[in-house]
């Protein structure tokens, strides 16, 4: 939790995937996850949403996949092997093993090799074995420490014979941190943005600082000193969504920090996981000094002729040309991003660095600012155009091409946020 896309991210990711009326991902409000979020939050929380449930949703499809096929099999023969073997090489990216459970709750085969050992263990007194003996539905469990010796999720799906009646059910083990970072991961590169994710219990089941995955947020002494955050987490943890603000350290450091944060529940089977999306606290930035003027077009056509910044840009002086935008930045307002395009619609850099991205191309975003950028920058044009900021809110986004001689370099981007 010690801390867009396109852009500046104040996300939150929390979603909500529903098992309900046959259909696993409806949520609560009878609405896709997509739909289940404060109104504040911001256009990224929907694409990240839809990552992690189509992520979901294919492990949930290969599982219900795998308990057809092994209906009226002898869930201890090689044909059932064969069959768990395929559903755990389909997901090994994030499937620690796959396994068929007998009738009473004892596994009979696991795969890969390396859990074989496994076998015959009765796990019967697990919570979620309990509970689909009881249900015949479907389950998904908490984080535990499983006989295999990790700490994961297991899902399970009931078997059925051809009459009907109950013959066992088929698992996978998976690691939600795992899971939840192949999704988040990509679209949180180059930007300033932390993601984390807990159990309505308080378990931390996802952050990009491994340190954290596994504690208990409301009974870890690490997290006492911080009354604001535990506050926040009762409230993650007792609503489906919502937003608020609270202090913690940056990722990786002992410095101390602001964060918004926005959340939506998900649930599958029964489930429910917060998924929390935070960014640097809009106090963050440095304010600019009392003598600051506004920022207009005329003046960022003036700063993208600098010659300061112009021969920065050219070198690839990184350290310089932030210097020059941080200045500008300080001395005018109305500024939320100022940053640097290059030639081929990379999004270099930019200040404040709480609202810019880094090294992020914007021909991968299919957001109407990005593309109206990039075109833009392709015909070496200047561009003034209006779009919701992907974080949440409206703004204006201006760009003036950057020259050295006659050898065009890029692009400055002003972001000017409603």
């Amino acid at each position: 939790m010690r801390t867009h896309r396109w852009l500046h991210c104040g996300l939150v990711l929390a979603l909500v995937l529903l098992h309900h009326s046959g259909s696993a991902f409806a949520s609560e409000k009878g609405l896709g996850p997509s739909k289940h979020a404060p109104s504040e939050a911001p256009i990224v929380l929907e694409r990240a949403a839809e990552a992690v449930r189509m992520r979901l949703l294919a492990l949930d499809q290969d599982l219900s996949r795998a308990a057809r096929g092994l209906s009226g099999m002898d869930l201890k023969s090689e044909a059932a092997r064969a069959v768990i073997r395929q559903l755990h090489a389909g997901r090994a990216d994030i499937v620690v093993d796959a396994s068929t459970i007998g009738p009473e709750g004892v596994m009979l085969l696991v795969e890969p090799p390396a859990y074989r050992s496994s076998e015959g263990t009765d796990i019967s007194r697990q919570e979620q074995i309990q509970a689909l003996l009881r249900t015949r539905k479907p389950v998904m469990s908490r984080v535990f420490r499983t006989v295999e010796g990790v700490a994961a999720v297991d899902m399970e799906y009931p078997i059925a014979g051809a009459d009907g009646t109950y013959h066992g059910s088929v698992s996978v083990i998976f690691q939600p941190w795992v899971l939840i970072g192949s999704c988040v991961e990509p679209l949180l590169k180059g930007m300033p943005a932390e993601i984390w994710a807990m159990q309505s219990d308080g378990t931390i089941i996802y952050d990009a600082d491994q340190h954290e995955i596994g504690r208990l947020l409301f009974s870890d002494p690490e997290y006492r000193p911080f009354p604001e955050l535990l506050q926040l987490g009762r409230r993650i943890a007792a609503e489906p969504e919502g937003m608020g603000t609270y202090s913690y350290f940056k990722a990786g450091t002992s410095q101390i920090m602001r964060k918004d944060a926005w959340w939506v529940t998900v649930t599958l089977h029964g489930m429910a996981w917060r998924l929390i999306s935070v960014h640097p606290s809009k106090s963050a930035p440095e304010a600019p000094s009392a003598a600051a003027v506004p920022f207009t077009s005329d003046a960022l056509g003036a700063l993208a002729r600098e010659p300061e910044l112009v021969q920065a840009l050219a070198r690839g002086d990184r350290e310089t040309a932030m210097k020059c935008l941080r200045q500008a930045a300080l001395t005018h307002t109305g500024i939320y991003s100022l940053s640097y395009v290059d030639g081929n619609a990379v999004n270099r850099f930019g200040y404040p660095p709480e609202n810019s991205l880094f090294d992020v191309d914007l021909r991968t975003e299919a957001d109407p600012a990005s593309v109206a950028i990039v075109t833009a920058v392709k015909n070496r044009r200047e561009l003034q155009y209006s779009a919701p900021l992907v974080e949440g809110g409206e703004a204006r986004y201006f760009l003036a091409p950057v020259l050295d001689h006659s050898a065009y370099l890029g692009s400055l981007l002003w972001i000017q946020k409603k």
